[in-house]
């Protein structure tokens, strides 16, 4: 045989050994990484390391929970949620997830009720939960919320012309009901005038759109479930106050008989009496929330001047500085209505106030009514609809001029729906179950002399290439010699 042919089989076989070994190799390893996966973040700020919360969570995970995420495609957000799931799906295989395009497949948009790219929705324990930002204490609070047994109580008034959650027409809270349910809350009516008090485990009390004036007894049933940690909200639409202007001055929330006029939200096909809001208040229910939301004829809600001690306000929405509150009716139904300074308030106008309640500061021994502070004030009882024992230290009031923004014409039109449930979630205390500190890119500036600087510059531009030529010329006459 020539010597070049025994050469060739030669350096040829021992090539292809050696290229079968390192295959085997490489097939060895992965089967061992995918039985035994080990990760190690060398980031300074640990972006890929989950806090001791979120894996203490997902140790206790014994079922299949699926994640939907529904981003567009190739989306920069998508490849940052997609790390994310994989660190979960790291600590916990029974953790899974699926990306959804909405655009290209809408039918799973509405199922899901989609309405913004980045939202997440949870599947899991015979539940469906839905959060709008993926990041890790979302997502942990969202997975607790799955495996979490007891119902938290939302509770609607009634008996006094509210929305009805049993109507499935235009003006019903239908879907209201519908949306909370999928929350894992459980939804009921309430009339006070058939009970002395709210009930112990209500975690939230809504009055939406009364129609007629509220007796003195649910009055002081209302501030009795203040005075021991409660969470109220209370809707209300032009021209009906439903005999609560007083209530909720004393609590520092002004109401004035006016209606809010918005020529902006003729830009987007409204009406006039159809208020778009896009600018929140710096508050958690507001956080990372920048969807537009509309409230068709609407009131001003607005902070009192004077607030009594222990009592903090926050503007959650207010209109854009072209609208404005108009109190001449006569005019408003004539067409005529136009912005007079002497009479009417200049935008941007407020629609939305919340009131938190610091209990232990509250004015001497006496409640903002002026009557002695009741023993449940004093010695605060378990907030409602927690199960711990605890004293609740805090109450909120939530009042917003339109109870017509959620009914089922409109929960779904823009953000609405979704402000709505973040509203809920707070006062439920369900959007702190976990709190996890996000963290920060991190890094150290390095600082070179210039001699540093000049020697790094040539050894880059210069030495390593040369090097890498010199050892390619050598190799080149190491195999011609051997020919």
């Amino acid at each position: 045989m020539p010597t070049n042919r025994r050469r060739f089989w030669k350096y040829g076989s021992n090539a292809v050994a050696s290229t079968l070994f390192f295959l085997g190799i490489l097939v060895v390893v992965a089967l061992i990484a995918d039985r035994h996966p080990w990760r190690l973040d060398l980031t300074q700020s640990g972006a890929f390391t989950l806090s001791e919360q979120t894996r203490n969570v997902l140790n206790s995970i014994e079922e299949p929970i699926e994640i939907k995420a529904f981003f567009a495609t190739a989306a920069p957000e998508e490849m940052e949620a997609r790390d994310l799931f994989e660190t979960y799906r790291y600590h916990n295989k029974k953790i899974s997830y699926q990306f959804i395009d909405p655009d290209r497949h809408p039918e799973k948009a509405r199922q899901y009720d989609i309405r913004s790219y980045g939202t997440l929705v949870l599947e899991g324990f015979g539940k469906q939960h839905t959060i709008q930002d993926a990041t890790e204490e979302s997502l942990t609070n969202g997975i607790l919320r799955l495996t979490r047994e007891q119902q938290k109580k939302v509770f609607f008034l009634i008996g006094h012309g509210e929305h009805s959650l049993q109507e499935l027409d235009k003006e019903g809270y239908s879907t209201v009901k519908s949306a909370l349910q999928k929350e894992n809350y459980q939804v009921e009516e309430l009339n006070l005038l058939q009970h002395e008090s709210v009930p112990e485990d209500v975690a939230v009390l809504v009055i939406a759109g009364p129609r007629k004036p509220l007796f003195g007894q649910e009055l002081a049933a209302l501030k009795s479930y203040l005075a021991r940690g409660g969470k109220l909200v209370v809707f209300l639409d032009p021209t009906f106050d439903a005999g609560m202007k007083e209530f909720l001055l004393q609590y520092g929330v002004g109401i004035t008989e006016d209606i809010v006029i918005d020529k902006l939200s003729r830009v987007f096909g409204g009406s006039y009496l159809l208020p778009v809001v896009t600018e929140y208040g710096l508050h958690k229910i507001s956080e990372h929330f920048n969807i537009a939301t509309f409230y068709p004829e609407a009131r001003s809600v607005r902070s009192a001047r004077d607030l009594p001690d222990g009592i903090q306000t926050e503007i959650l929405a207010s209109t854009s500085p072209n609208a404005w509150a108009e109190t001449d009716f006569e005019l408003l139904q004539e067409g005529q209505a136009s912005f007079d300074e002497k009479t009417d308030e200049a935008g941007p106008v407020p629609l939305m106030v919340l009131v938190q309640m610091n209990l232990a500061d509250m004015s001497g021994d006496e409640n903002p009514s002026g009557e002695p502070k009741p023993d449940s004030a004093v010695k605060k009882q378990d907030a409602p609809g927690d199960a711990g024992g605890g004293r609740a230290q805090k109450a909120y009031l939530l009042v917003a001029g339109d109870s017509d923004f959620i009914n089922n014409t409109h929960f779904g039109l823009s953000g609405n729906g979704d402000f709505f449930l973040n509203i809920v979630n707070f006062l439920a205390d369900e959007e702190n179950l976990i709190t996890i500190e996000p963290r920060k890119a991190g890094g150290q500036a390095v600082m070179l002399t210039d001699s540093q600087a000049q020697m790094l510059l040539w050894t880059v531009l210069v030495f390593v290439p040369l090097a890498l030529l010199l050892v390619g010329f050598a190799v080149y006459r190491v195999r011609r010699s051997q020919r």
